[in-house]
């Protein structure tokens, strides 16, 4: 297959981008870390004014913007850190006129209307501070979490993203445990903190893969608020089939301020509901005379500490931020095979039954867990200002492998058929803003990122499992470490003119993934059937043993057709790097001061390496290869050819938005990734006749 040729697709669509908008004389636009504040100015008997100065001034930080209204009234101010703002007005023969306590959130559009009187009187107007107001301007639905509502609503394991399933369509779906987004998978959702991805690159969904559902992965006492768009978002945002979250983190202040928190839930002060007391009672039933009753802990202990602080290292100027959070959990787990509560052994299964009851012990699961956030903000001039946050993350869970079931205490594999789950990463995240006019911004995004997934088996051995329980290697665990390397940078440009405010702007992100895995690394027996004492005999080694009349005694290990033997050879790794681009252009077309036409065109191409075929050795080794049972090795072969380039246009057009609802009517082309086709090698062994295995 010939690859595409990426550079005139490129050309095309930037011809088409062109030829879009240059009838447009060039007001609301998506923001993925900021908001803005648009709205008339206009007289007591509501004529426009044109040529009047809006202010914006930032309660906390003196941070102030300016715009100029047009002929028609409207003005905007882009670009502005969430936060609580004062906006004033200036027009020649016009009283200077005040609204206090404008709230501005991420990713929105905050519609203030100014109304100025004669000379001589001036006015201030109140506005209710942390009212989340109506989106007059913007076609998306939305729902924003702001910082109040994190501080306050009930949350368990201080993870921001739970808060996430209170926005409508948002749930968690079980397959992977991230949250989906208009019936979307979890993984296809994408998150994004301070403007940059922060998503998992590898495994898909949160930072953290499946480790995020169990531990934060940035302290929440950092967050400030988040906005939530399930569908329908502009073009702004790609790299996606589901829905986006934009967070964004707290900044200093002029104001000294700081935080600090400590919870301690000791099990001993837990209650068991009737529910798991009569699992409790349920299970104990089931207790061999002479074997300590088990004990079911409602509420495992679990201790949460951390705090935050931040203030300014110059009034009006520069600013700093630093939060840390800390978990200890420690569950006490109990490893109990209770198929084997109602057997007798006899002579053919006694070894197999005192092996099981030996790996019957007490275990402590854990899931520990700590974040640190840091991040300072500068003031360069009264055009340039800049931001930088670090972050880091490690989370370490013993024993949580295997889990079976959360309710019960007790479970079926042995803690050899357990491991430790380990995630940490480090992130540098940049942002540069610059003013060239009040109708004329820039903002740069950019950030560095390395994770690491180390997943250490508690031991390694072959894998036994049946209807009794499993011991050995964890199927998916042995030699198991992930890496992963994020390098993205974005830019945009939003030029503010007439009725018109366009955006457009680019993203280039370079990813590099490496994965040492593979299922049953270390082979994998597998005994088929539900009768105990027939399993119990199969594993058990009894020469000698003379069976009763009408009986059959299986004398060796694993001696039976109702044994599978899998084994995954090969070098088990997955090295590579991919690179990520997009384009969009995008204009917020204010055609009344009661309708609003959004409109938006996106480009993204992936490149994926070429697959590398070098298991030649192995695979001439592997093919013809029979086996005692006369059966032989097919040569494995992967069907299909892999697609180097995934290139997915998204385009929208004619989103329109009046005062008193929405109007859509949208043409989608949702964007996809090609995935490189992984071809594993299995041997697959069942057994047709006798043979030895001690």
């Amino acid at each position: 297959m010939s690859k595409r040729k990426p550079f005139h697709s490129l050309c095309a669509w930037l011809l088409a981008l062109c030829l879009c908008f240059a009838a447009v004389p060039a007001m609301a636009q998506s923001q993925a870390s900021t908001g803005q504040i648009t709205g008339i100015v206009s007289d007591a008997q509501g004529a426009a004014i044109s040529k009047a100065t809006v202010t914006a001034t930032n309660k906390q930080t003196g941070l102030a913007r300016s715009s100029t209204s047009n002929d028609d009234g409207l003005y905007a101010i882009l670009l502005l850190p969430p936060g609580p703002y004062n906006v004033s007005a200036e027009a020649s023969g016009f009283a200077a006129t005040t609204i206090s306590d404008v709230e501005v959130t991420v990713g929105r559009t905050i519609p203030v209307n100014i109304s100025m009187g004669v000379s001589g009187v001036q006015e201030v107007v109140s506005v209710t501070a942390g009212a989340i107001q109506d989106q007059t301007t913007r076609s998306e639905t939305d729902s924003v979490l702001n910082q109040k509502a994190i501080e306050n609503l009930p949350i368990n394991g201080r993870r921001f993203q739970d808060f996430i399933t209170l926005t409508p369509t948002a749930q968690v779906e079980p397959s992977r445990g991230q949250i989906s987004l208009a019936g979307q998978r979890g993984i296809n959702s994408s998150i994004n903190v301070d403007g940059t991805d922060y998503n998992q690159p590898f495994f898909g969904g949160l930072r953290g893969g499946e480790r995020s559902n169990n531990a934060f992965t940035i302290p929440q006492e950092s967050i400030k608020e988040f906005q939530v768009v399930a569908s329908g978002y502009s073009a702004e945002f790609g790299r996606s089939t589901g829905g986006i979250v934009n967070a964004v983190t707290k900044s200093g202040s002029n104001d000294w301020h700081g935080s600090g928190f400590y919870s301690h839930r000791p099990q001993e002060l837990s209650r068991k509901s009737d529910l798991v007391q009569a699992a409790q009672d349920n299970r104990n039933a089931s207790v061999p005379v002479g074997v300590p009753p088990l004990e079911f802990i409602a509420a495992p202990t679990q201790q949460q500490w951390g705090g935050s602080f931040g203030g300014p290292v110059k009034k009006n100027k520069a600013f700093f931020f630093v939060a840390y959070e800390q978990q200890r959990f420690r569950n006490p787990r109990q490893v109990f095979f209770d198929q084997l509560a109602t057997v007798t052994p006899a002579a053919n299964t006694q070894e197999a039954f005192d092996f099981y009851r030996s790996l019957q012990e007490p275990f402590t699961q854990t899931n520990d867990a700590k974040a640190f956030t840091g991040r300072f903000d500068y003031e360069l001039s009264t055009n340039h200002r800049f931001n930088v946050r670090y972050g880091w993350n490690r989370a370490e869970a013993l024993n949580a492998t295997s889990v079976g079931n959360a309710l019960f205490p007790t479970i079926s594999n042995a803690l050899s058929n357990n491991g430790t789950e380990i995630d940490g990463s480090h992130s540098v995240v940049g942002q540069f803003s610059s003013f060239f006019s009040s109708t004329m911004v820039n903002e740069f995004r950019g950030q560095f990122v390395r994770e690491e997934r180390p997943r250490p088996a508690n031991s390694i051995s072959p894998n036994v499992s049946n209807t009794v329980g499993t011991y050995g290697t964890v199927n998916f665990l042995g030699q198991n470490i992930e890496f992963d390397r994020r390098i993205q940078a974005a830019d945009s440009l939003t030029w503010s003119k007439g009725s018109h405010t366009i955006k457009f702007g680019g993203e280039y992100n370079h990813i590099f993934i490496s994965q040492l895995f593979g299922f049953n690394q270390t082979g994998s027996f597998s005994v088929s059937g539900t009768n105990v004492n027939t399993v119990l005999d199969t594993l058990s080694y009894t020469p000698g043993f003379v069976p009763p009349t009408g009986t059959t005694t299986i004398v060796n290990r694993f001696d039976s057709s109702s044994v599978t033997f899998l084994r995954q050879i090969g070098n088990l790794m997955a090295s590579y790097a991919t690179n990520e681009m997009a384009i969009f252009a995008q204009d917020s077309w204010r055609v009344k001061p009661n309708l609003t036409l959004n409109y938006g065109l996106r480009w993204e191409g992936q490149y994926n390496p070429s697959p590398e075929a070098n298991n030649t050795t192995l695979l001439n080794k592997v093919n013809g290869f029979r086996f005692p049972s006369g059966q032989a090795m097919a040569r494995p072969s992967c069907a299909g050819t892999p697609e180097y380039i995934s290139r997915a246009p998204r385009s929208s057009c004619l989103r329109l938005r009046s005062t008193t609802g929405a109007y859509r009517l949208g043409i989608f082309q949702y964007s996809f990734r090609s995935r490189l086709r992984v071809c594993p090698l299995a041997i697959h062994v069942r057994p047709a006749q006798r043979s030895t295995a001690r």
